[in-house]
C-alpha cells in the first residue's frame, strides 16, 4: 500500500452508547487526475488508536470493491482536527 494522506469527505455513523468509536460508512476522494470517486466501505478489519508526534488518531483498515476490484486501504480520523483522510491505498 502506498501512503497518500489525502483529505476525504466521509459519512460516519455513531452508536447511542457512550464511548463508541465513529464507524465510517462511505467516503469521497479525488485521484491524481482530479476525478471524484465515491467508495462504500464493505468491511472494516481492524481499528486502532494511533499517536504520532502527540497527535491522536484512529486508523481503520478496510476493504471495498473499487472499479470491480477488491482493494485494501486505510482511512484515518485525526481526533484533534476532526478530519478524515485516505491514509494508504
Amino acid at each position: 500500500m502506498k501512503i497518500l494522506a489525502e483529505p476525504i469527505d466521509a459519512i460516519v455513523t455513531f452508536r447511542a452508547e457512550s464511548g463508541e468509536r465513529p464507524r465510517p460508512y462511505k467516503f469521497r476522494y479525488k485521484d491524481r487526475d482530479s476525478n471524484t470517486h465515491e467508495v462504500k466501505i464493505d468491511r472494516i478489519f481492524h481499528v486502532e488508536e494511533w499517536r504520532l508526534a502527540g497527535v491522536k488518531s484512529l486508523v481503520y483498515r478496510c476493504a471495498s470493491i473499487i472499479s470491480g476490484v477488491e482493494k485494501l486501504y486505510e482511512i484515518r480520523y485525526i481526533i484533534d482536527e476532526c478530519r478524515w483522510e485516505l491514509y494508504k491505498m
